[in-house]
């Protein structure tokens, strides 16, 4: 006797049954972020800043991982590419993983129903006044200048290596006498500019006046650029 079927829809990126990946997702969301973010450092074994899956697959296989902490490592596998897309991050040369801001982006976007499944929300945006420009140059030409500089020379700003931007280091760069007058223009730019600039983008893992990271620039400038 011929039997038939009703072939099941299929799902989309962001939706996922109520218990999957031996974890119940709607009341371990939190737990598997702050994983995350505990562990990412010890996850990002070659220091770049990105989780790959290579990386996910190591500490997967670890013996000394507990079975909670596998069935958090197997969500983040399974969803690699969504995570790592929830954020683009325009000095990344070439996308290979999830960063920080990936992991922050993608869990602020998540809304589970009831039944289990969920969606992607887009993130409420947290800044909509855009500073007085200041700095002794013409921002309606240079923004896009001061943009490129700024991501081009963050690591050598950043003297500290901390991934931000202080108003010690952006004040050292500016006095030193190899800096030339509109690279100085830029850097006071950004130093009259610090506090709203700082305050682009919340990293939810750093200490509190840590300064100008990488997201804060690109999160200012976007706005700007409108």
């Amino acid at each position: 006797m011929a039997g038939t079927f009703q072939q099941k829809e299929q799902p989309t990126q962001t939706a996922w049954l109520s218990h999957q990946d031996g974890i119940s997702i709607k009341s371990s969301l939190s737990d598997i972020k702050v994983f995350a973010y505990g562990a990412y450092d010890k996850l990002d074994q070659d220091g770049d800043g990105f989780v790959t899956k290579a990386e996910l697959s190591n500490s997967f296989t670890d013996p000394s991982v507990g079975w909670r902490e596998k069935s958090f490592l197997l969500f983040l596998i399974r969803r690699i590419e969504d995570i790592a897309a929830a954020y683009d991050e325009e000095w990344a040369n070439e996308k290979c993983g999830i960063s920080r801001v990936d992991l922050q982006e993608y869990f602020d976007q998540i809304e589970v129903r009831d039944d289990g499944t969920c969606e992607a929300r887009p993130r409420p945006e947290a800044w909509q006044k855009v500073p007085v420009p200041s700095g002794g140059i013409n921002l309606t030409q240079t923004f896009q200048d001061i943009h490129d500089y700024a991501l081009k020379t963050f690591d050598s700003l950043d003297q500290d290596g901390d991934g931000f931007l202080s108003r010690e280091e952006l004040h050292n760069a500016a006095t030193d006498e190899l800096t030339g007058w509109r690279e100085k223009s830029f850097l006071i730019f950004l130093m009259r500019n610090l506090e709203p600039i700082s305050n682009a983008f919340d990293e939810e893992w750093a200490p509190e006046s840590a300064g100008i990271s990488r997201m804060d620039l690109q999160e200012y400038f976007r706005l700007l650029r409108i």
